[in-house]
């Protein structure tokens, strides 16, 4: 009986240490290094990369403010807690927009507040969704019940795409508030975007080979696949436009009309970037930012 204790205590240890590896939330050890930078887009065509996190450490999950004037992104500090900051792409400023005693992730502006929501790792190891108040720092909780999140995107003022984590990562839909969320969708990948012209949830669906881009309407439960991905990649944008962007290696990609297909936009291989995964563009089509591991 003592020797089937151990086993499954140590079974219940794999099986954490197995959903935080899935999830943005990290063992600082093992936290890798990843750069923010950021392109000015003239024309829809890239120019020259300008690194706007601090070189080291990681630094991951840009988001665009509405006004398209503030990068937010995550930023692991010299204690391995990561904290949200923010870069002025006018000022060339960086400051940090909290400092809790939790690590947060993946803040993302929410519409019509002067807030980010972010999934916060609380101090019993829980993920739930918060918001941030960009003016005062002060922070809420957005859904008491709904839980682990692992990624996130808003698809209305009170309705959420969320990847839970699980055995199986799956796309749910929840509303701010008490109560539960509603699983949608299964086996998908960690990015998720709103399309701007039809409301539809658009998420990685990796029941497929390659991966595909799929869009999901959250009244009809309808799924439609709509891009394939490049073998690998599970990282991909969608501008105001409703084009889809998205880097493998040392190329950033744009969908050509009618999303049929990709279309190459530039290399950053002679800037000795590589590695890009996730990709943000401002809503204005100004600016995009880019994550590149070094």
């Amino acid at each position: 009986m003592k020797s089937v204790s151990k086993t499954r205590t140590y079974l219940a240890a794999v099986i954490l240490l197995a959903s935080l590896l899935f999830s943005p939330v990290l063992l600082a050890q093992g936290m890798p290094t990843n750069q923010v930078w950021l392109l000015p887009l003239v024309n829809d065509v890239p120019g020259a990369p300008k690194l706007i996190s601090q070189a080291t450490r990681y630094n991951n999950q840009p988001h665009f403010s509405a006004d398209s004037r503030v990068v937010y992104f995550t930023a692991e500090q010299e204690d391995g807690q990561t904290d949200v900051w923010s870069y002025d792409i006018a000022s060339e400023r960086r400051s940090a927009i909290s400092h809790s005693p939790e690590s947060e992730f993946s803040p993302t502006p929410m519409p019509g507040l002067n807030a980010v929501s972010v999934i916060r790792v609380e101090a019993d190891q829980r993920q739930r969704l918060w918001s941030i108040n960009t003016d005062d720092g002060e922070a809420t909780l957005l859904m008491p019940d709904v839980g682990p999140v692992g990624y996130h995107a808003w698809i209305s003022e009170d309705t959420a795409a969320l990847f839970i984590l699980g055995d199986v990562m799956t796309l749910h839909r929840s509303k701010r508030g008490k109560g539960p969320s509603v699983q949608m969708a299964e086996n998908i990948g960690r990015t998720l975007r709103r399309h701007p012209a039809t409301g539809e949830a658009l998420y990685v669906d990796k029941n497929v080979e390659p991966w595909w881009i799929a869009a999901m309407d959250f009244n009809s439960r309808d799924s439609t696949r709509v891009m394939p991905l490049f073998p690998g990649v599970e990282d991909f944008e969608v501008d105001s436009a409703g084009r889809f962007w998205t880097g493998s290696g040392s190329k950033i990609y744009r969908s050509h009309s009618q999303n049929s297909q990709w279309g190459l936009l530039m290399d950053l291989n002679e800037y000795g970037l590589d590695n890009i995964s996730r990709l943000a563009v401002s809503p204005d089509g100004a600016w995009l930012a880019i994550v590149v591991s070094p």
